[in-house]
């Protein structure tokens, strides 16, 4: 082997680059290692072309040592960034050395593996040192970047902060960046299309931008670096511990070149070092900043500071306790601040101390402190312990404060929280509290009445609010008059009240009990003029102490329900079968929920007779639901509902718009339906926006506003009546809509009432029709009726009629209509319609 072959030989084996130049660093022999790695051609790296692929930096640095010679050293070490094939620049390790005859050979070993982990190390130990040290952000950051820059050569870095809320950068550090551009980094707006940096924030992902001059998302804002000599960005959102970004981080570069694989490793390990930068500094920025605000607020406070040893003896205490009591810090010290405490709250205030120090738990208790105005004013003392690693206690760290206003305000909001303003009764909380109390000390059973007044809401009607409030206030009185020692009486809300019998224990007893309250209470309230109208219902129930107060008042409700609906004054005890009745209640309510919204409600029309000439007038539109499971359902059938005023008001305006449907379809048809009548609910009656829709509802099917009757029971205008209620009613009649009282007879109404409401037509009730003529029912009370009716000018309609004896005596006595299974059960529509076609033929046929 001769000396090339050998030298060729050396050369390829040394793991890095080799070459030959002379002094003046003009490289004449590179070994084939050097196009490996940087990707430049053997020959293109002669002379000085082997420079454009050294670090402009470093190249600089070489030239400047030039010649070799001026060194005076044979051998020359250094370190040397040397830029890969794939644009990434890589460090390696120096070594130069004169063989003589002006010839130096070079040697350069990669190293950037090692010295980047080494630098690595040093750097995230150097930045986490400063975070720990409370370093301003600012210059964290700064040398967080410079760093950044050194891990990844060629980098000049950026570290963008980011206000969440407002989607905008708070402020900017860059330290080899002009200071102008950092100066207008806060407020701009993050976003996609605001640079690299910009988009990786909004976006929250990286941004790679290759090339500056092309890039959509630096359309805007390209003008800016260009002239910098950057040319590539690459920018990672930084995260916080919750996922949301807090900055975003940038590596500019001055050629157009992606993220080699190590450098995108190195990237994502200095987003996470960046995170964990800022996020440490801000904690440490809050610390200060809550440290700052504990000065300040413990100068400001009006709270006073004391401390005592394990024993509880005072060992100092703030001189603003002088300031407020007068007793000098040193007279306080010990147990002297006991002097300052008002003499009835020393006893409970050393036994929440001695309980405190005996436990070593916090003590919080209120006492009266006496000013050295002599005033006592309520004071709160708090304190904690503070121990050792053994859990001993060391000393005591406490603070007393006035509260007097606060506290006088808060025993008056606890009277409120806790007693009824109108009756001075325990309200509806206090009772909950003490029925649950009871019940869970209780070692027998406990008695539970729920009670209300009949007819209460008529002593509002008649005679105003103010003068139920007194009725009310008189009830409370009655009811105390009336308890027993261990009964408990409160006002629940409205005109229910409640008694808990903590001395009776069997159903016999709480029922004697009951009835003998609703026996004095019922005298004492017909004694009273505007109170007689009203009497007391019952509803009982024993609660054991395995039951919950929830469970316990439900059955008393329950059974204040059944007493109630089984008339008035009534007392009833608690049965399982009520609950079922509440669960038919339920069900009728789910009924009816179903059919308004499934649209299952459907009318049904009885026909209206003359008995002058058997002609039919028109009809009554009664309720009926075609169920899709159960068939026809019959009002009966949900009667509970139809008692609930939210459900009877939805149905009576679902009826109104299906009857004024009907009677649209049938006059669209060229059939004459005649005048349909329309039961009012309660609800209906009081709410005038029914009244107004169903005018609204004839006049958008252009129907005469007489094709529509209105059917008031009696007990709807004695409960209901007011000045407002007869002016809906008169404008109905003014329209042309008839009003008929239904079920007279069966109600409250006087003459009075027939005088001044705009009615014209009365309906006989069928209890007064069934059986007419025979000797159990001569007919009298109908005789007198007409008779009242004819003399008021008043239509009259006979219901219920079911025999032609009825009929005849009707007829025969001068009742103007009548209706009845006699003539026609109730049928729908489409039966309706012929039925009345056919009462119109035969009509026809008899005048022929």
């Amino acid at each position: 082997m001769n000396e090339r072959q050998l030298f060729d030989a050396l050369t390829l084996a040394v793991p890095g680059l080799v070459w030959l130049s002379d002094e003046l660093g003009r490289v004449e022999f590179l070994n084939a290692h050097w196009t490996e790695f940087t990707g430049i051609p053997q020959n293109q790296g002669v002379g000085h072309g082997w420079l454009q692929a050294i670090h402009p930096a470093d190249a600089a640095a070489f030239r400047a040592r030039l010649p070799y010679a001026a060194v005076g050293d044979e051998t020359v070490q250094g370190e040397l960034r040397v830029q890969r094939y794939d644009g990434a620049y890589h460090r390696h390790l120096l070594n130069l050395r004169h063989v003589g005859s002006g010839k130096w050979v070079g040697c350069a070993i990669d190293a950037h593996e090692w010295l980047a982990t080494e630098l690595r190390d040093a750097t995230q130990g150097t930045i986490l040192e400063m975070a720990i040290s409370g370093v301003e952000l600012n210059e964290l950051l700064a040398e967080l970047c410079r760093a950044a820059e050194r891990q990844i050569p060629g980098s000049t870095c950026s570290i963008l902060l980011v206000d969440g809320e407002r989607e905008c950068f708070r402020s900017g550090v860059a330290p080899h960046l002009p200071t102008q551009m950092m100066d207008a980094v806060p407020n701009v707006r993050i976003g996609t299309g605001v640079g690299s940096c910009g988009s990786a924030a909004y976006e929250g992902r990286d941004v790679i931008t290759t090339s500056i001059a092309t890039d959509p998302l630096w359309e805007t804002w390209r003008h800016l670096v260009l002239p910098l000599g950057l040319r590539a960005c690459w920018s990672k959102p930084v995260f916080n511990s919750n996922g949301q970004v807090i900055a975003s981080f940038g590596f500019y570069f001055r050629e157009e070149r992606a993220p080699s694989p190590e450098e995108a490793q190195e990237l994502a390990r200095l987003r996470g070092l960046a995170s964990l930068a800022i996020e440490r500094a801000r904690m440490f920025e809050a610390l200060r900043e809550s440290e700052e605000h504990y000065r300040h607020t413990v100068e400001q406070n009006p709270q006073i500071p004391w401390t005592s040893d394990p024993t509880g003896q005072i060992l100092s205490v703030s001189s603003r306790w002088t300031e407020m009591t007068g007793i000098a810090q040193a007279d306080a010290l010990g147990t002297g601040w006991l002097k300052a405490v008002h003499p009835d709250d020393i006893e409970h205030t050393n036994t929440a101390w001695n309980e405190a120090l005996s436990k070593g738990d916090p003590v919080d208790v209120n006492y009266r402190v006496r000013f050295k105005n002599g005033e006592f004013r309520w004071a709160r003392a708090r304190a904690t312990a503070r121990r050792d690693g053994e859990g001993s206690i060391l000393r005591w760290y406490g603070t007393v404060e006035d509260i007097h206003e606060r506290h006088i305000a808060d025993e008056r909001l606890k009277r409120q929280a806790y007693q009824d303003d109108l009756t001075g009764l325990p309200n509806r909380r206090s009772f909950t509290e003490e029925l649950k109390r009871r019940l869970a000390d209780a070692t027998k059973p406990i008695g539970l009445m729920v009670l209300d007044m009949d007819d209460f809401k008529l002593v509002n009607d008649r005679y105003g609010h103010l003068t139920g409030d007194a009725v009310l206030r008189l009830f409370a009185r009655y009811l105390q008059r009336i308890v027993k020692p261990g009964e408990f009486v409160a006002r629940l809300g409205g005109d229910e009240f409640a008694i808990i019998c903590g001395n009776i224990h069997s159903n016999p007893s709480l029922l004697e009990r009951a009835r003998a309250i609703e026996v004095v209470l019922d005298a004492d309230l017909k004694a009273n003029r505007k109170a007689r109208i009203c009497r007391p219902s019952v509803g009982c129930t024993i609660g054991n102490a395995n039951e919950s107060p929830d469970e316990v008042f439900r059955k008393a409700d329950l059974a204040l329900y059944a007493a109630k609906d089984a008339g008035k004054a009534k007392v009833r005890q608690y049965t399982p079968e009520m609950r079922s009745a509440a669960s038919k209640r339920s069900d009728a309510l789910e009924i009816v929920r179903m059919a308004l919204r499934e649209d299952w409600v459907e009318p049904f029309y009885q026909p209206v007779i003359g008995f002058c000439d058997q002609s039919v007038r028109g009809f009554e539109a009664l309720l009926r639901i075609r169920h899709p499971a159960r068939g026809l359902i019959l009002p009966g059938d949900v009667k509970d509902a139809l008692d609930d005023p939210r459900q009877a008001d939805a149905l009576g305006l679902c009826m109104a718009r299906k009857v004024v449907n009907d009677i649209a379809l049938a006059e669209s048809r060229g059939d004459r339906f005649g005048q349909v009548s329309i039961n009012l609910a309660t609800e209906n009656l009081l709410k005038p926006g029914y009244l107004c829709t169903l005018l609204n509802l004839l006049k958008a099917k252009r129907l005469p506003f007489n094709v529509l009757k209105l059917e008031i029971t009696e007990r709807v205008l004695v409960d209901e009546l007011n000045s407002e209620i007869i002016a809906n009613l008169k404008r109905l009649r003014e329209c042309g809509v008839g009003i008929s009282l239904d079920d007279f007879g069966t109600g409250y109404a006087s003459l009075v009432h027939l005088q001044t409401l705009p009615v014209n037509e009365i309906k006989i009730d069928r209890s007064f029709v069934s059986g007419l003529g025979t000797e159990s029912n001569r007919g009298e009370i109908v005789k007198a009726m007409l008779g009242l009716a004819k003399s008021l000018g008043l239509t009259t309609v006979a219901e219920g009629i079911e025999t032609e004896g009825e009929a005849l005596k009707l007829a025969g006595w001068g009742c103007d209509f009548g209706q009845g299974y006699l003539f026609a059960r109730p049928i729908p529509f489409g039966e309706a319609v012929a039925f009345k076609s056919r009462a119109a033929a035969l009509k026809v046929s008899a005048a022929r």
